[in-house]
């Protein structure tokens, strides 16, 4: 009996020290993500907006992450308009603090009058000023795939919070030219998991 114990301690052991190691390291390592976001978009022409948003992303390593996008816009109007993309998002770290990346997206836009396809490109750097809080900066080049659509260039600023290991909270502000110009007031909010 005796020996019948021993041996099944011997075999739990490392069952139990591998199962322990496995969970630690899903609880340490949160590669998805999910955010969700609120603007308000004062227009110059005086068609003011609303939108909501949602993305879903994976982070694959330290310095490659993809996402899924969509947003609504209802506009004071009455009009309304949707876009859907999927972006890559290779980053690089360039101290503890300072990391810079790049956004490349390509998507849909639908609404009553136009429906088109375009592109964007986002470089920008992030910064770290403490454990919970950091400021990011970046400017957005899109434009659209054919003759017609929309073309723009977006300078934004952010001011990020870490409410805990896997949770934020973000305060953006963007000014768009060209296309339209319009300065936007948005406030964010990030899960890990």
């Amino acid at each position: 009996m005796l020996k019948q114990i021993v041996l099944a301690t011997l075999v739990a052991t490392p069952l139990n020290v591998m199962a322990d190691n496995h969970e630690q390291k899903a609880k340490e390592k949160k590669d998805y993500y999910i955010g969700f976001g609120g603007t308000f978009e004062d227009n110059k022409d005086g068609s003011d907006g609303y939108k909501g948003s949602i993305k879903f992303g994976k982070k694959w390593n330290d310095w490659f992450a993809t996402e899924i996008y969509t947003r609504l816009k209802k506009k004071d109007a009455g009009s309304s308009d949707q876009r859907v993309e999927v972006a890559a998002i290779p980053s690089y770290k360039l101290t503890d603090d300072l990391s810079t990346y790049t956004r490349f997206s390509i998507g849909e836009k639908y609404d009553p009058t136009e429906h088109y396809s375009y592109w964007g490109i986002e470089p920008g750097v992030k910064y770290k000023l403490n454990s919970d809080w950091s400021i990011k900066t970046g400017v957005r080049f899109r434009d659209a795939w054919g003759e017609e659509g929309q073309q723009d260039i977006t300078y934004k600023a952010g001011l990020g919070y870490k409410l805990t290991d896997d949770t934020s909270i973000s305060f953006n502000y963007a000014e768009k030219h060209r296309d339209k110009d319009t300065q936007e007031y948005g406030i964010g909010y990030t899960i890990k998991f």
